[in-house]
């Protein structure tokens, strides 16, 4: 048996190759980890705006439903909020709201919405995000099924969280009147 040795001899124009190549490879996965990691960056950047605005939402959805234990701790239909005539106004208009609000935003007074939310004004806070409710009354009829001197109050609840989001929603209420 012969063995056959071949010796290889090294190309003189490939020196230094390796080292080009080597380097060209490294730029391309150095140039693909800086665009992974800035679309990482900003997939977390919306992730959490995302998760901010889902607070806000279920927040305000939270805080109107704060009016129904208010209305049931009236034994009659809330009074006005805004009794005074808005500048310009020579009598009432019933299909203006701002007439028939019955709670403002935070504790704003007579003619005032509280549309800066001055802090302290929250009417409470779900999450550490602060939401105001407003309850204006829409209408009444008579409440069927519960007698004489029953009226069915319907109310318009609109809950602010944060000054951000807002969920407008309406809610009912029969109280006893007239007795």
């Amino acid at each position: 048996m012969k063995l056959i040795q071949t010796i290889i001899s090294p190309v003189k124009n490939e020196s230094g190759f390796a080292l080009i190549s080597t380097l060209l490879i490294m730029s391309l996965l150095t140039i693909t980890g800086l665009a992974a990691i800035n679309t990482t960056s900003f997939e977390l950047k919306i992730a959490g705006n995302e998760r901010r605005a889902h607070q806000r939402f279920y927040s305000a959805d939270s805080g109107w439903k704060q009016a129904g234990p208010y209305l049931n701790a009236q034994a009659t239909p809330p009074s006005f909020v805004n009794t005074t005539l808005k500048a310009g106004d020579s009598s009432y208009d019933w299909d203006d709201i701002y007439y028939n609000i019955v709670r403002n935003f935070g504790d704003g007074g007579d003619k005032t919405t509280n549309a800066a939310f001055s802090t302290g004004t929250e009417d409470g806070r779900i999450s550490n995000i602060p939401y105001w409710y407003r309850l204006a009354y829409q209408n009444d009829f008579p409440a069927i099924g519960f007698g004489a001197g029953y009226r069915d109050f319907q109310y318009e609840v609109k809950c602010n969280s944060n000054g951000t989001s807002e969920v407008v929603t309406g809610v009912r209420k029969v109280y006893r009147v007239g007795y």
